[in-house]
């Protein structure tokens, strides 16, 4: 198959197999998906191995000017669809058994589709003006995903909040992209080079704030968790909340350092605010997704370079996992007589879960080595090299003495990672059942254990390296134009303090659990949250009461403006206009007898006008 069908095959896919589900009958509604993802992934795998490439359609004109829809095959734009196409194909085969019992889940599932086919859109487009346009289209897959189970009240409110809260970042995109076109004096990213000013770069860094969850735009993703798990270990965890840092990534060559600095510190503030958050959470999809910020954060603070590519990549195979696994606890949990759905995301009814659910608890330890970035994961290369890339930064810098700031917020990062995850896997897994109940041993779900499995063979190191604590020599970076920094002595002794600490606190405080969810500290967040909805409602007065009494009075000074006009129209210029009319009119019939074709007429004005001469001399 020539190399331009299966591009074009690979991007027009996605919502072909949208549609065709949703007229699909009911029955092979999901087999048909699972089939149609499988083909989109071995189309990605193809692509995957092609090299970097530009490919142009034509669009339409604009001014006189051709505008071509443009793709752009990159490195890191071929990473990132592997990443989707895999992890859209495993959480689609692990929803079929998750959501068996729902009416609606042909509907989810075309959802998927058109989420995969925009995801796709923005990975590979070249053109700001699609990306853009893809860049909405995964968010508004995000709304209709959280906001799947609708008879509920609480999937609406979140998906309301998720929508506005990435408005306020996609403004700042939009104008940060029109920034660089005007700069650039180009629409495509490939033909962008240089440094754009450091406003501009801020404002697309500000637009990826929103869509990954980062401070102070983070507290719509903890919300997002009440749509189903597996969409959630798709979109907001592996692949949609990523599109921040892979903005970040899309840009990095042409922008300065000091829009590369203020995503670091946007990313250092959320990794260590986020895996904070993580401690105080009940509900093991709101911990998730607390830990989701803070990971972003980490990619963050790769400020767009290869090592956030890397670890993005890497963070996005774990923590699906770790979505599809607490989704298998979840889902256990719900199904058994003694535990109701509303209890069955709480930690409070968990522990001891190892005896019933023994590959669920193997999962959580593989992917929670991977957040801690312990040996023989992929997270342990994409967590250093993250901090190897800082080292690197502050010993060719002027802005030496940040990057040792973002090096010391990484390592408490760390620190705190470490305690949330062994506390999780504690609490979950090991001890009692605080619940109390007497629990059936789990039936073998082969549909959530077969993606699983496969999600913790890729966990591991040797898809990287086959040196589980050296990557110089891998393949797998090579291919994708990763660079792989040099991590200096002794931070391999914080790495491994971290993990210490980790363990030693989870030990101190195996017996707490939080009562209920913190969402945010009080004397903070919910502060400033309360300010904005008033600030807010504030706007809405203002413009009921004065902007819309202002256009109200405007548009009515008009209408009295338009009667006078027209007043004036008809009575004076038409009235002007009538008697110049009628004086030509009668002057007109008046000479007209002059010319009356009779001879005695004639005369008489002859002999009248010399009449009225002779007078004239006399006198």
């Amino acid at each position: 198959m020539p190399v331009q069908t299966i591009f074009l095959a690979l991007l027009i896919l996605p919502w072909l197999s949208a549609g065709l589900i949703a007229l699909l009958p009911k029955k092979v509604q999901v087999n048909t998906s699972i089939v149609l993802a499988g083909i989109f992934t071995y189309l990605a795998f193809k692509v995957g191995h092609m090299p970097e490439n530009i490919t142009s359609y034509p669009w339409f004109d604009l001014g006189g000017k051709a505008i071509a829809a443009s793709f752009w095959v990159t490195k890191s734009a071929q990473l990132l669809l592997l990443l989707v196409s895999i992890v859209a194909l495993f959480v689609q085969i692990f929803s079929k058994s998750y959501l068996a019992e729902d009416a609606n889940i042909g509907r989810y599932y075309s959802y998927l589709h058109v989420f995969i086919g925009s995801m796709t859109l923005l990975v590979l487009t070249d053109q700001i003006y699609i990306f853009y346009g893809a860049w909405e289209l995964v968010g508004a897959c995000s709304y209709l995903l959280i906001s799947f189970w609708h008879q509920k009240e609480a999937p609406i409110k979140a998906a309301k909040k998720a929508f506005l809260l990435n408005r306020i970042g996609d403004i700042a995109l939009l104008f940060g992209l029109i920034g660089l076109a005007n700069y650039f004096e180009t629409s495509v990213f490939s033909g962008m080079h240089g440094s754009a000013p450091a406003l501009i770069g801020i404002a697309v860094i500000m637009g990826g704030i929103g869509k990954s969850a980062q401070f102070p735009l983070m507290s719509w993703l903890p919300d997002a968790m009440e749509g189903p798990t597996p969409a959630s270990a798709l979109i907001h965890a592996a692949t949609m909340v990523a599109a921040g840092v892979f903005v970040g990534i899309r840009v990095f060559p042409f922008i300065g350092e000091e829009a590369h600095l203020f995503m670091g510190v946007i990313g250092a503030i959320s990794l260590v605010s986020g895996a904070f958050f993580a401690l105080f959470q009940n509900d093991i999809k709101k911990a998730l997704a607390y830990s989701t910020i803070s990971q972003l954060g980490l990619m963050w603070l790769g400020m767009g370079s290869s090592a956030s590519l890397f670890h993005l990549y890497a963070h996005g195979i774990f923590k699906a996992g770790l979505f599809l696994t607490a989704g298998s606890v979840i889902h256990y949990l719900h199904h058994q007589k003694a535990t109701h759905h509303a209890d069955a995301q709480s930690l409070h009814n968990m522990g001891g879960l190892r005896k019933q659910l023994p590959l669920s608890f193997i999962a959580y330890l593989i992917f929670g080595a991977g957040m801690l970035g312990i040996p023989f994961t992929s997270g342990f290369y994409s967590k250093e090299n993250i901090a190897g890339f800082l080292w690197d930064s502050a010993q060719h810098s002027a802005y030496a003495n940040y990057y040792y700031v973002l090096l010391g917020a990484l390592a408490l990062g760390m620190g705190l990672t470490a305690t949330y995850m062994c506390r999780q896997i504690y609490l979950i897994f090991l001890g009692q059942n605080r619940g109390g109940h007497v629990l059936e041993k789990s039936h073998t779900e082969w549909l959530q254990v077969i993606p699983i499995s496969l999600l913790i063979f890729l966990s591991l190191f040797f898809w990287i390296s086959l040196n589980p604590m050296d990557a110089h020599h891998s393949v797998f970076l090579a291919f994708f134009h990763i660079d792989n920094y040099h991590i200096p002595g002794f931070w391999l002794g914080i790495t491994a303090g971290s993990w210490i600490l980790g363990l030693g606190i989870t030990y101190l405080t195996c017996r707490w659990v939080p009562q209920t969810n913190y969402q945010f500290l009080g004397f903070m967040w919910p502060s400033a949250y309360r300010l904005a909805w008033y600030i807010g409602q504030q706007m809405q007065r203002f413009d009921a009461r004065i902007v819309d009494r202002i256009v109200v009075k405007f548009t009515e000074l008009q209408v009295i403006i338009a009667h006078l006009s027209a007043w004036t129209d008809k009575h004076l210029v038409d009235g002007s206009v009538s008697l110049i009319a009628s004086f030509s009119r009668g002057l007109g019939a008046r000479l007209r007898t002059w010319q009356s074709a009779q001879l005695h007429r004639y005369w008489f004005w002859v002999f009248f006008t010399l009449v009225f001469i002779l007078i004239y001399l006399l006198y």
